[in-house]
């Protein structure tokens, strides 16, 4: 399964030009000659790319909505891999994420980023509304898609239980789970995040081993929920 991936905007394009991702197509916007557009031609032509310059309507097609920022380059498609392909093997450390049914592109290129910053062994996207990785979900991941390996599946709590057959311990983002700081280590993991306002779906919790909570200050409810996705890879990662 793969899907066509347009990044637009100059952050996103620039990452998908330096971490040296296949590309099938690049545009300029033709009227601009600012600096910014000449570090895109300067990054393509260190990677012998060659480059369109086309009008910013072509563009704005592409874009769908989103600021381009006059650039736009088309990866080779990202292809998701089988879930089994992202588990090691049972006396090798693990780390992975799954995220249950998330609905904005924003929040799932931001966990994308996050997990290929952290060096994650894969993310397992579950649920039917996950959006397409290319427009919104590409330039929030700014050029890292495909820096980890990404498996799709219908349903979370299903890919959860073969994953605990495999000795993964399954942690969950939860306001009223385990203080982070008294979640006790474990060298094969994989952190669970629900969707942005209903949290994990009740069959999927019902594969958790582990909820773990944020601390927080009096006050403070939530945080947004690729925020709390970092903060808690980033513990948990720690705890190896």
């Amino acid at each position: 399964m793969v899907e066509d991936l347009w990044t637009v905007g100059f952050h996103a394009v620039m990452g998908v030009l330096e971490n040296r991702q296949p590309v099938d197509v690049l545009w300029i916007q033709k009227d601009r000659h600012d600096r910014r557009m000449q570090r895109i031609k300067t990054a393509a032509h260190n990677r012998d790319l060659r480059y369109d310059l086309v009008p910013r309507n072509r563009l704005d097609g592409v874009a769908d909505g989103i600021a381009h920022n006059g650039c736009a380059v088309r990866s080779a498609p990202v292809a998701f891999v089988e879930l089994d392909e992202l588990v090691r093997t049972d006396v090798e450390a693990s780390r992975l994420l799954l995220v249950d049914d998330l609905k904005d592109p924003h929040n799932l290129g931001a966990v994308l980023r996050t997990a290929a910053a952290l060096s994650l062994d894969g993310v397992v996207i579950a649920g039917p509304s996950a959006p397409p990785l290319g427009g919104a979900v590409a330039k929030a991941a700014a050029g890292l898609l495909g820096r980890v390996p990404l498996a799709r599946v219908k349903v979370a709590a299903d890919a959860l239980v073969h994953l605990r057959d495999r000795g993964y311990w399954v942690f969950a983002a939860d306001v009223d789970g385990t203080p982070l700081q008294e979640v006790r280590s474990s060298k094969r993991w994989v952190l669970c995040v629900g969707a942005e306002e209903r949290g994990l779906r009740a069959k999927t919790r019902s594969q958790v081993d582990e909820p773990v909570a944020i601390p927080m200050a009096e006050g403070v409810e939530s945080l947004n929920l690729s925020v709390s996705a970092g903060i808690l890879l980033w513990e948990l990662s720690k705890e190896e």
